[in-house]
């Protein structure tokens, strides 16, 4: 049998896509057969880009109709399977086997793929959200895509062939839409507000149209019609519309905003009801409960979430919910009741997970000073996350703003015998030996200006010294919040005062790792 000349058919509508799309094509390169562009009126290099890559190209005058001009590249393509991409996105080179694996499953009508939103416009920035999505389905002529705003297409195909076989993905798309200075101003979600009121005009009960009109209101931040829609979605749509999930999360999150903290938490037990494998609503679900003081609750239910992990692939889930993020939770939990060999776990259990580990290395290195146990902070930090130990001159500044200087000294050293560039080595041996000076002087020695001129340390250690740690406003400001960690520090144990003044000391700012 004769494999078909064209498999998968790219089909993109783009406009004035010039810095994104070639990233995107590349991707796909040996991947998709066939690729078709519809352009709705690009003024730079845009078209270009396209015909380089082999593209068809369709000129398509915009008309404020999103599923007009997916269809219009519909119409052009000739392969058997339809995929979508946007022009701020690009398939995961691990992803491509199985892509093409997909594509050769006929008995099924379409394939969800995950969408992975990032913080940056780079692979490698922090993954955001996780979002199953309907991405790659057959070449029919009625499957078009409906809607002229947020186009779909899923339910177009359910409505064709009622006993369509569709499968989940664990395909990976990148996103970078989400980035900063990348996410659309007010202005445009004011305009499709208004597109989407025209289509309720239209159709009063499409529950898809009040579940975007909610997520468009929610951006805005306004959460009493994000509300409304979000109920009145829930009233009309199918129970097992793959949105359903969403819903509920959504209600929970704009009732928590608004401080009703007990319709929230009716709300999580009504999601968990229906959605008891999803880690994010038994995640929101201990949050509400930690600000209501509900410990033993909340540990219960963040347990919970931590017992699913990593959220099955059908539903739409933050980054870190089951994972990472909840062990931090279940860590400033720990600490709130006093349990902090518990709390230091989980921040190490958090930081081995975390793509991006050092904010919660601040954490845990916070966690084990205020338990008195500064002096294994070296050894347990090179024993849990030895990535993070091994990168000695920052791990030191962070010690250093932080107020361990012994810490920090002996990462000096470390980093001093690794230097191939004497100069830089006599540069960490003269740190060090500061830091040895201070840790020889009792605590209640140092002043302001003591600790002003310790602080400074940090800048010289600081990689070209041009971070937001080298700033004197910052530096300041650390020595203040050093001098006060020392007052609550010396409170006396059999001080009444001394629970609080231990919780104040894990409650005041951490010290900035990332610039």
């Amino acid at each position: 049998m004769s494999t078909p000349k064209h498999r998968i058919s790219l089909c993109m509508i783009v406009k004035n896509e010039a810095d994104n799309l070639a990233q995107c094509l590349a991707s796909v390169r040996g991947v998709a057969d066939e690729i078709v562009v519809v352009d709705t009126g690009s003024t730079d290099s845009t078209v270009q880009i396209a015909r380089s890559f082999g593209a068809k190209v369709v000129a398509f005058p915009w008309s404020g109709d999103f599923a007009a001009a997916r269809n219009a590249g519909l119409n052009q393509a000739q392969g058997q399977w339809i995929l979508v991409l946007d022009a701020d996105e690009e398939l995961d080179q691990g992803s491509r086997g199985e892509l093409l694996l997909c594509a050769e499953h006929m008995e099924y009508e379409a394939f969800f793929l995950r969408i992975h939103n990032h913080s940056g416009t780079a692979r490698s920035s922090q993954t955001i959200t996780v979002n199953p999505i309907l991405r790659m389905f057959r070449n029919r002529p009625s499957y078009r895509f409906s809607g002229i705003i947020h186009e779909q297409i899923a339910s177009v195909i359910v409505k064709e062939t009622p006993a369509a076989s569709m499968h989940l993905s664990t395909v990976v798309i990148h996103h970078y839409g989400y980035a900063n200075g990348v996410v659309a101003k007010k202005d445009k979600i004011r305009r499709n507000v208004e597109l989407l009121k025209e289509q309720l005009k239209l159709n009063p009960g499409d529950a898809f149209h009040h579940f975007n009109m909610a997520v468009e209101y929610m951006r805005l931040g306004e959460y009493d019609p994000a509300l409304e829609h979000i109920r009145t979605s829930l009233e009309q749509v199918e129970p097992d519309t793959s949105y359903v999930h969403l819903l509920y999360k959504y209600e929970i999150r704009c009732l928590a905003v608004k401080g009703h903290v007990q319709e929230a938490l009716a709300a999580c037990e009504r999601g968990i009801l229906l959605f008891p494998d999803y880690p994010d609503l038994h995640h929101l679900k201990g949050i509400l409960l930690l600000q209501s003081a509900a410990y033993m609750e909340a540990r219960a239910a963040l347990r919970q979430a931590l017992d699913i992990g990593v959220s099955p692939p059908g539903y739409h889930t933050e980054s870190g919910c089951g994972t990472y993020v909840t062990l931090a939770v279940l860590g400033q939990l720990c600490q709130e009741i006093g349990e902090d060999c518990e709390a230091a776990a989980c921040y190490t259990r958090a930081a081995q997970l975390h793509p991006a580990p050092w904010p919660l290395v601040a954490r845990l290195v916070r966690t084990l000073k205020c338990a008195g146990r500064e002096n294994e902070l070296n050894g347990w930090l090179d024993l849990h996350v030895p990535g993070v130990a091994a990168e000695h001159r920052k791990l030191a500044v962070l010690l250093l703003n932080e107020g361990c200087f012994e810490a920090a000294a002996a990462q000096l050293e470390k980093s001093a015998l690794g230097q191939m560039d004497p100069g830089a080595a006599n540069d960490s041996s003269s740190c060090v030996k500061s830091l040895q000076e201070t840790v020889a002087a009792s605590a209640g020695s140092l002043n302001g200006e003591d600790l002003a001129g310790l602080l400074g340390l940090a800048s010289d250690m600081a990689a070209g010294s041009a971070g937001m740690t080298a700033h004197p406003i910052y530096q300041r400001s650390r020595t203040w919040i050093l001098l006060a960690d020392g007052a609550l520090a010396s409170v006396a144990p059999s001080a009444p005062m001394h629970p609080a003044a231990g919780r104040a000391r894990l409650l005041l700012p951490l010290p900035r790792v990332t610039d």
